[in-house]
């Protein structure tokens, strides 16, 4: 079963590649890739589910699953200088220490962290919802993260110049989830809906200094390079 899933991703991902079928189009109904592929619903939604993962397509509430319209998402070096594109603008909403919730205390230990909340809008819609966990021992370096306001150009850049420490992005990994209340008001939704969600961890040396995660809005969605 796996298998024919994977086969249905790939011919799926093929065909959007090769511009068959294009950013808008929509995606054969469920019956018809149940019947091509000879798998159930729910094999569909898996592999349907996968390939928003992947930023190929995304959902609109009563109409389908549409080829996305996608970009590719900045990570690594130039992460780490900035993330922001062309048109696009940073809007910090707060920082405060808080207790590192336990996927985070995976990397940085348990204990007080600085959490630190943000948007990333594109002229008026906000395209990214994200938050950032740093190490206190980065507060002894930048104590600008305390502060509620963006760094310039990013924490981890200042960091990086200052301590003379190289800051890398180690991992990065993507998943699909139902929005969060505060998510859904940055993205202006009334409802639940399922948004791309990348996690990074950024490190100096092998000491984790501080995890990522952003939230991209429905009809935005990211191709990871």
């Amino acid at each position: 079963m796996a298998g024919t899933v994977a086969r249905m991703v790939a011919y799926l991902k093929a065909r959007i590649d090769l511009g068959t079928l294009k950013p808008g189009n929509q995606l054969p109904p469920t019956s018809a890739l149940m019947k091509q592929f000879e798998i159930s619903d729910n094999a569909v939604y898996r592999g349907i589910a996968l390939l928003k993962a992947e930023g190929y397509v995304v959902s609109r509430q009563g109409a389908g699953v549409f080829v996305a319209d996608r970009r590719r998402l900045i990570v690594g070096e130039k992460r780490v200088q900035g993330i922001t594109q062309a048109g696009e603008t940073i809007h910090h909403k707060r920082s405060e220490r808080v207790q590192a919730p336990g996927w985070v205390a995976e990397f940085l230990g348990e204990g007080e962290c600085v959490n630190r909340v943000r948007t990333v809008a594109r002229e008026d819609d906000v395209v990214q919802s994200s938050q950032s966990w740093v190490h206190l021992a980065v507060a002894d370096v930048v104590p600008e993260i305390d502060e509620p306001r963006a760094c310039d150009p990013t924490w981890q850049a200042l960091y990086q110049d200052r301590s003379g420490n190289p800051v890398k992005v180690s991992s990065k990994t993507a998943d699909v989830r139902t929005t969060t209340d505060e998510e859904r008001e940055d993205f202006g939704l009334s409802s639940d809906r399922e948004v791309l969600v990348v996690r990074s961890v950024y490190v100096t040396g092998n000491t984790v200094i501080g995890v990522g995660e952003a939230a991209y809005a429905p009809g935005h969605p990211l191709t990871l390079s």
